[in-house]
């Protein structure tokens, strides 16, 4: 174990438009880890709200079918991205079934540039609010960076060119777009799976306060939900913000906080990446 701002420290020394795969490993694998997984799986919960993207995503049966393999799969994809970085084999392997299965996808590329924004904007956002310290700008343009370069790989064009850029089309995208759909709130219902899962039966309705809890008042409202209470959704978010302080005591860890092929709640003997993603017709 290392001293905790060990990480940050070493960010600082590199540059976020060469290094940019380095830094993102240690800010997501390293200094983040859990909250970089919890906000790819929050990431879910705004792609229900856009009732274009949730038509598509409803449409396939997927989530609902399988909704802990899907939240999941998207979230071991991006790691394994993370991980090793965009020209290693298992990387190419990641992006080649993404860009197999978003090609049966009928949606604009404005939706598509949402998505991607979704893995980037809202994490960048959890990490100031909850994170055990404030994102540098280096990491935040390195995120960008990354993001941007991704979504080049899967065809996606107009990709704002900096972060700024990219979370104010964010923002005035789903000003227009937000909005109460069928889709969405059976797809929410669906997901949470991703959160009960985690709780003994009798308890199962915990997850259910905990991931509603995390959502913001426009997201509340465009998925129909009506719970918790605000003291309920405050006690939640000041349990992060204590988490936070905590954390800041505690040693940087010494390896990454991802596991290639690891074991999963999903996947309780390991995954390989033939097993990620839905289905090939």
């Amino acid at each position: 174990m290392m001293d905790r701002r060990h990480y940050v420290k070493l960010i600082e020394t590199l540059d976020p438009d060469v290094d940019y795969e380095k830094i993102i490993r240690y800010t997501a694998l390293h200094d983040f880890t859990f909250d970089t997984a919890l906000s790819l799986q929050m990431a879910f919960y705004r792609t229900y709200a856009i009732p274009g993207i949730a038509a598509v995503l409803g449409g396939s049966g997927e989530i609902a079918a399988r909704p802990i393999k899907r939240g999941e799969d998207t979230g071991l994809m991006v790691f394994e991205i993370i991980e090793h970085g965009f020209d290693h084999p298992r990387s190419q392997r990641v992006l080649n079934a993404m860009n197999a299965m978003h090609s049966r996808w009928d949606i604009t590329n404005d939706q598509f540039l949402y998505v991607l924004g979704v893995f980037l904007i809202p994490w960048m956002r959890w990490l100031r609010n909850y994170g055990w310290r404030q994102p540098t700008a280096t990491e935040t343009a390195a995120a960008h960076r990354f993001y941007a370069e991704m979504g080049g790989r899967m065809g996606i064009t107009d990709i704002p060119a900096t972060f700024e850029a990219f979370e104010q089309w964010f923002d005035r995208y789903e000003s227009i777009h937000l909005a109460p759909n069928e889709h969405g709130q059976r797809l929410l219902h669906a997901s949470h799976k991703l959160f009960t899962n985690r709780f003994p039966p009798r308890l199962a309705f915990l997850g259910i306060t905990f991931g509603n809890a995390l959502l913001d008042d426009a997201l509340r409202h465009a998925l129909g939900v009506n719970g918790p209470s605000a003291p309920a959704r405050g006690l939640i978010r000041l349990i992060f913000k204590v988490r936070a302080r905590i954390l800041r005591w505690h040693k940087a860890p010494t390896n990454s906080g991802f596991t290639p092929d690891g074991v999963t709640p999903g996947y309780p003997d390991g995954y390989s990446l033939e097993q990620l993603g839905p289905p090939q017709s």
